[in-house]
């Protein structure tokens, strides 16, 4: 076996044993169309401060964080500041624990690298929330930087950057805390989860064991409500998430 033979079946093995940075099939046992941990990725477009996409790929859902939505307090400064940022510049893509969300966008932290080998990379997701353009969004498994995002907007926080200083009502933050506050099932039965989507995807309902049902939180606040029957969701406006089985 020749020495490109050799290394070739190496990134095979390693691929295979989930150790090369990327996934390689989502948790469903679908194919993932997109490997975009491997090598900097150039962002084509900023859709708003915790999303974007990349050249020819998926939406990246930057995680751990929460950036206002439209209309709500700085969601142009965050947007911009993003922008600012990454919009048209190469940037890498970590993955944690999960590998998407219900709506197929990848779930990532993006890394800026930087061009003197003497200066850290930035971490962007740390960035936004250090700067008061976002704030930061525990989700379990995902926890890999939660104690530097947790530092970061207790900094923000201390000198009102950002959406600290200039949204003075609790309601105009997005923070997770305010937003996503779920009190359970009216009878343990029914427990199927009825999301509205915050970024444009309309009225969602979730099943155990669909993708993210476990992470979905149903916040009344919101319009969103348990069902007990799938019927009964459908009848209210809702459509079954495309990643339920």
């Amino acid at each position: 076996m020749n020495k490109t033979a050799v290394i070739a079946a190496i990134v095979a093995l390693m691929a295979a044993l989930g150790l090369t940075g990327y996934k390689i099939v989502k948790d469903n046992g679908e194919p993932v169309p997109y490997a975009v941990d491997m090598d900097a990725q150039l962002v084509s477009k900023v859709i708003d401060g915790d999303t974007f996409t990349i050249q020819d790929g998926p939406k990246i859902r930057l995680i751990g964080i929460n950036a206002p939505e439209e209309k709500e307090c700085y969601f142009a400064s965050s947007t911009e500041y993003l922008k600012s940022l990454i919009e048209n510049k190469k940037v890498k893509l970590e993955k944690d624990i999960s590998g998407t969300d219900e709506y197929g966008r990848l779930l990532r932290y993006a890394i800026l690298p930087s061009m003197s080998a003497t200066e850290d990379n930035l971490l962007i997701n740390e960035a936004l929330v250090r700067n008061g353009y976002a704030v930061r969004e525990q989700q379990s498994p995902d926890s890999r930087y939660k104690d530097l995002l947790a530092t970061a907007e207790a900094e923000a926080k201390k000198a009102g950057k950002g959406i600290w200083g200039a949204c003075k009502t609790a309601s105009n933050i997005p923070a997770n805390e305010e937003r996503e506050i779920d009190l359970g099932p009216p009878f343990p039965e029914c427990n199927i989860k009825g999301n509205i989507s915050e970024k444009g995807f309309g009225k969602t309902y979730l099943v155990p064991g669909c993708d993210n049902y476990e992470k979905t939180k149903v916040d009344t606040r919101k319009g969103e409500q348990y069902f007990c029957f799938e019927d009964d969701a459908i009848e209210a406006g809702f459509r079954k998430a495309e990643n339920c089985p």
